[in-house]
């Protein structure tokens, strides 16, 4: 075996000597000649397109490098709407004043009253700017008359007289004075609804009587008071001059 070993490294190395003799072992070197390349037409123009095209977009991005280039260095500004001015942003809008109206006091007067503690249950609660109780004379209910009309003349009154008589009513007394100065009075009643009830019995008998209801003057409570509107509470009332709750 070691001869065979020794003649394989024998070999080896007639073969490198023999490699590098022919210079298989030596880097190749350029041989190509110094002419230059040869350009066809299309690519030339091709050529010439694109540095022109190259030439366009390099100025067009140094122009909007220098036109960018001040808005970078200067400060930011808040966006303005169109028509506003400086002055109007700094001042805010103020709210419109609300006009109050006055309120009016009138005077009114209320009543009558039955007595002074009817009225202070009346005046309780109520939002009055002012009150103030008086006296004053007044025309009240006192009763209820039943009459026949007056006649034209004293020999008409006396036939009408006559004809009642003739159909049972024996009270009969003439009016003497009055606005039914001549009227033949026929009953007087406390109560409305029996002076009603006699008049209908009358007609019954074919008697066209009247019915009138008669007043008595008395004092009476009343109340002025200063108030923007008119009370509620069932009582009569009425506006009079504002001097009056002065």
């Amino acid at each position: 075996m070691k001869p065979v070993f020794l003649l394989l490294c024998l070999a080896n190395v007639l073969f490198f000597f023999w490699q590098f003799h022919f210079g298989a072992l030596t880097p190749a070197t350029d041989r190509s000649s110094g002419l230059p390349p040869i350009l066809l037409v299309e690519e030339r123009d091709a050529a010439r397109r694109g540095a022109a095209i190259s030439q366009v977009l390099d100025r067009n991005t140094a122009a909007l490098q220098r036109l960018a280039a001040p808005d970078l260095l200067l400060p930011s500004q808040p966006q303005r709407l169109a028509g506003v001015t400086g002055a109007a942003e700094k001042k805010p809008l103020r709210p419109a004043a609300v006009k109050h109206e006055p309120v009016r006091i009138n005077c009114y007067e209320a009543g009558p009253f039955a007595d002074d503690a009817e009225l202070q249950r009346w005046l309780k609660g109520k939002p009055l700017v002012s009150a103030q109780s008086f006296y004053r004379e007044t025309a009240v209910p006192a009763d209820y008359q039943v009459y026949y009309p007056a006649a034209k003349d004293a020999e008409q009154s006396r036939i009408n007289k006559m004809m009642l008589q003739a159909k049972g009513i024996a009270d009969i007394w003439m009016v003497p004075e009055g606005e039914l100065k001549g009227a033949l009075s026929l009953g007087v009643f406390v109560e409305k609804d029996r002076a009603l009830s006699f008049r209908e019995q009358l007609a019954a008998r074919g008697i066209r009587a009247e019915l009138r209801q008669r007043s008595k003057t008395r004092q009476a409570l009343f109340v002025r008071f200063g108030a923007s509107r008119a009370m509620a509470g069932g009582v009569a009332q009425q506006r009079v001059p504002t001097a009056d709750c002065d």
